[in-house]
């Protein structure tokens, strides 16, 4: 399913067979052009609304779950994970975690400029509005559905994000979980949320999964899923050796820190989700005892641990 932006053009959407009708996994933005697009690619399959029994979103993100209020309209079930009820106000207005968002980034010395564009974030037509699922999935078997499809709690590029092992085929419906070619973005609003240690015990949890195939939220199949998943790992291996490096001995806001791990000069989205993917890693290693957090009234800093 096309996006309504550049990079990445597309969502996958994944229809399972069972006995008496389709799972439908995922099913791209809000709006009629894209209901109208999803509806003449599932024709071209030969599949229609009344086909599908089930419609499980990956995670709370728009481009996974807008359209699903209108195939609710149309009779459609919708599941997401069972925590999904604690942030669909989130979701439906922008501005309540873009407001958490610019507190953390002003206590870490972030510019006025960034601040004032949290500030002007709507939220945008093609993430429609949700209302609490019809139904609330738990991780094991899905109830109600014939064939043996496993739901996988995999927290960390959203709080919600779930996996899903169809054990017939051996195929992990991944979300963004893991991508074929880039590392998923890990969210952060707060220093109180360990979001990297949620992804990367994800990681591992999918990891001892017995998986032949790994059919990802975008691009094409994984056809070496274990290999993918250890190349993910040591990409943020990678990063907090990093991080800790550029550190040194010396002490650095959050802020400071942002513009030395991304010198290059980045546009206002990719600044936004390179402040956050800096934060996630400063937590992560905070909590594993290799840097702390200074915290006083002029400002927030980071160092390293010295060992004694």
């Amino acid at each position: 399913m096309e996006l309504p932006w550049n990079s990445p053009g597309f969502v996958n959407v994944y229809f399972i067979e069972d006995n008496d009708g389709y799972v439908m996994i995922d099913c791209g933005v809000n709006g009629n052009e894209y209901q109208k697009l999803l509806e003449t690619k599932m024709d071209s399959f030969g599949l229609s609304y009344e086909n599908v029994k089930l419609l499980i979103g990956t995670h709370m993100h728009s481009d996974h779950i807008g359209l699903s209020s209108a195939l609710r309209s149309n009779d459609i079930p919708f599941a997401l994970y069972k925590n999904s009820v604690d942030f669909i106000d989130g979701y439906n207005d922008w501005s309540i975690r873009f407001k958490k968002l610019r507190e953390f980034a002003k206590k870490e010395g972030a510019p006025k400029s960034f601040l004032n564009d949290l500030d002007q974030i709507e939220t945008p037509t093609y993430a429609g509005k949700i209302s609490k699922p019809d139904v609330l999935l738990e991780e094991g078997s899905i109830k109600n559905v014939n064939r043996n499809i496993e739901i996988i709690f995999t927290p960390g590029h959203d709080r919600t994000e779930i996996s899903i092992l169809d054990n017939p085929s051996k195929i992990l419906f991944s979300g963004d979980h893991i991508l074929p070619k880039i590392t998923p973005f890990i969210p952060v609003e707060d220093a109180r949320d360990d979001m990297l240690e949620k992804y990367t015990s994800s990681l591992n949890k999918v990891y001892n999964l017995e998986q032949k195939l790994i059919a990802p939220g975008h691009g094409n199949l994984i056809e070496k899923p274990y290999s993918r998943i250890e190349q993910m790992q040591l990409h943020h291996k990678k990063r907090s050796d990093k991080i800790v490096d550029l550190i040194g001995d010396s002490k650095f806001s959050g802020w400071e820190i942002v513009n030395l791990l991304f010198p290059r000069k980045l546009d206002e989205l990719n600044l936004r989700l390179a402040f956050q993917e800096t934060m996630a890693h400063l937590i992560y290693l905070e909590n594993k005892g290799v840097i702390k957090h200074v915290l006083n009234s002029n400002k927030n800093y980071w160092q390293k641990v010295k060992l004694v």
